[in-house]
């Protein structure tokens, strides 16, 4: 696949996730509505999916950035950051990002946005303090290389969506659930009840799944690309193995946001995080992948 045409899939992915959270929070508010014989739910669902579709797309990134506390600095704040940043964006043909930096102590970085002119840069103080110059190069060039290829628009818009889903079918089966006492309990329809029920516990999978939609070769695809920008695959290959090798959890730890990191974040000591519901490949495979570049 081209890297034209990569980034076609993923704003075609992007497009697919959008519709698939509409037609969802519809149907779960639409369940509501029909529980409580209240129409006025189904209006709810379909302006609340919709509102929160626009704000994925348009405002994710700042969301991002928020969650993780992180602080926009200025040239003369960190004037080799932004040196390193620019000279890079110039080799992969993208503007310069924001850069920020986070004050939580876990090394990690990630990338997040709609666009490569809308596109943010998070740099964690853990991973400052952490990697060397050619180490911390390595790292910045993966994430601008998930905002060339557009992985960000498919990550950012992956992140609010997930969190809404969860926070929408948990809302629902409480309010299900304290509803039951009232008068008219009996005359709800037992087949109404059970397929309501069965779309509160899915929708919990559904917000993982489109997660897990996020392809894990968007990491190995940023590795590689990284190397061809800074041509200096040991760079971003000690990096890894730094990040793999340090056990300080994050302080902004969420599963809605863990896809968006260079490496996925813990968060309790020495928890790692892999297996066949993490959204990155093993940190030891992409190692030695790199291994093979140099």
């Amino acid at each position: 696949m081209s890297a034209y045409s990569y980034q076609s899939h993923n704003q075609r992915k992007t497009i697919a996730l959008l519709f698939l959270f509409v037609g969802l929070v519809s149907a779960i508010f639409y369940g509501f509505s029909t529980y409580y014989n209240q129409p006025f739910f189904a209006i709810l669902g379909l302006v609340i999916s919709i509102g929160q579709a626009l704000v994925a797309y348009y405002a994710g990134g700042s969301l991002a950035i928020m969650s993780a506390g992180g602080q926009e600095i200025s040239e003369q704040e960190a004037p080799q950051i932004h040196i390193m940043v620019e000279n890079l964006s110039k080799i992969a043909g993208i503007p310069k990002p924001k850069i920020f930096i986070s004050p939580d102590l876990s090394p990690n970085a990630f990338a997040c946005g709609r666009d490569p002119e809308h596109a943010n840069i998070c740099l964690n103080q853990g991973i400052l303090k952490l990697l060397n110059k050619n180490e911390l190069e390595g790292v910045i060039a993966h994430e601008l290389s998930h905002v060339k290829n557009r992985d960000i628009l498919v990550m950012t818009v992956t992140m609010v969506l997930a969190s809404v889903i969860s926070f929408i079918s948990d809302f629902a089966f409480r309010a299900m659930w304290w509803g039951r006492g009232d008068d008219d309990s009996d005359n709800k329809s037992p087949i109404v009840m059970v397929v309501y029920i069965i779309a509160l516990v899915l929708a919990p999978f559904v917000a993982l799944l489109i997660q897990l939609a996020i392809s894990r070769s968007r990491e190995s695809l940023a590795d590689a690309s990284a190397v061809v920008m800074t041509r200096y695959p040991k760079g971003l290959m000690d990096a890894l193995t730094k990040l793999y090798e340090s056990p300080v959890p994050t302080d902004h730890y969420s599963t809605a946001t863990s896809h968006f990191f260079i490496s996925p974040p813990k968060k309790t000591w020495g928890e790692k995080t892999s297996g066949l519901f993490s959204t990155h490949p093993p940190l030891e495979e992409r190692i030695e992948a790199l291994k093979k570049l140099s």
